[in-house]
């Protein structure tokens, strides 16, 4: 991407670009021409973009770098690891269910009572 083509943003009405810098000082807010959107970027390192922001500029964009950002990483990483034992307890119920109810429609099937 061209450099031109990102605007910094310094101000704006609800101080989102002074905020940021409360969840990391090295953010900067940009807002990209070539994508109609805002880009929160870590200074000095404007190739990776910590987030993207299609929305209004207002307290949301906060909010979301709070939510997402590295000093959360362990809890993250926990909310993923127990929302994964979840799925794959809830596919082991379903799987059993599944094969229960197999077993019993071949017994009724192949098996007479006397």
């Amino acid at each position: 991407m061209r450099k031109e083509r990102l605007v910094e943003i310094r101000s704006d009405v609800f101080d989102v670009a002074d905020r940021i810098k409360e969840v990391d000082e090295r953010y900067l807010l940009y807002y990209n021409l070539d994508k109609g959107r805002f880009e929160v970027r870590l200074k000095g390192d404007e190739e990776n973009i910590a987030v993207t922001w299609a929305g209004p500029l207002d307290a949301r964009l906060v909010t979301k770098l709070r939510e997402t950002h590295v000093r959360r990483r362990d809890e993250l990483i926990k909310e993923i690891e127990r929302s994964e034992e979840l799925a794959r307890k809830k596919a082991y119920s379903d799987a059993v269910g599944r094969i229960a109810a197999r077993s019993e429609e071949f017994m009724r099937a192949n098996w007479k009572t006397r």
